[in-house]
């Protein structure tokens, strides 16, 4: 079976582990004679954090070749930054590294909400799946091994602040390229408001043309919910 499955991921569940579970199930209802295990490739458009949530696209069999031609989609996320904490993996599973007693107002918000649209540079979170020296930035980071975080400039094409959730808590929604880490960009505007914060919720709403209002459940997936697309032999 060859198409593209859009499956949406839980909270708390690497992309890596969601893969292989819908890879798993996937398999054990395609018919006889089944490819080996190992030889039916699944591969995704791009990972979302274990704390994120939301639309996680898979290529199955020989869409996997399409990958290139896919992962040029523009996405969407939904996300709650929280100010006046940072955390070492700029979100809620790491360690406090510091904290700050500035409130933030809606007013400071919208006023530098511009300077967050177009081409901008984000420096990549030392907790992120990037290679540094051939190793990846989380491994380093977890055995406390110092490294500077490379920059990357990045396309916001909207950034829109949705609603003020409590106090230093904001609901933002957040159209991107390909490869936009959120946490920098919950850091990044921190820096902007004279503070520090964490994106302490994400949700990928939009990868492409796929929603998260069609997203399949881990419960419920099955081989029908496979988009067939044609694919070069």
């Amino acid at each position: 079976m060859d198409g593209i499955i859009n499956i949406n991921k839980p909270a708390g569940m690497s992309s890596f582990k969601c893969l292989s579970l819908v890879k798993r199930r996937l398999y054990d209802q395609l018919p006889e004679p089944k490819p080996k295990f190992k030889n039916w490739r699944v591969g995704h458009l791009g990972t979302l954090d274990p704390l994120a949530s939301g639309v996680l696209v898979l290529l199955c069999g020989k869409a996997t070749r399409m990958f290139d031609e896919l992962s040029g989609n523009t996405k969407v996320y939904q996300s709650v930054f929280t100010f006046g904490i940072e955390t070492d993996t700029l979100d809620l599973a790491g360690e406090v590294v510091t904290k700050n007693e500035k409130r933030i107002t809606k007013n400071d918000i919208e006023e530098i909400l511009p300077g967050m649209v177009g081409d901008i540079e984000i420096e990549v979170p030392k907790f992120s799946a990037v290679h540094i020296n051939g190793k990846r930035a989380y491994d380093l980071a977890r055995k406390g091994i110092e490294f500077t975080a490379p920059k990357k400039v990045v396309n916001i094409k909207r950034f829109e602040l949705l609603e003020q959730r409590s106090e230093n808590e904001f609901f933002f929604e957040i159209e991107c390229q390909t490869g936009t880490y959120i946490r920098s960009l919950a850091k990044l505007m921190a820096q902007k408001l004279g503070t520090v914060g964490i994106a302490s919720v994400i949700i990928r709403t939009r990868v492409g043309d796929f929603d998260i209002k069609d997203a399949k459940s881990l419960d419920d997936v099955a081989l029908c919910d496979i988009i067939t697309i044609e694919t070069q032999s």
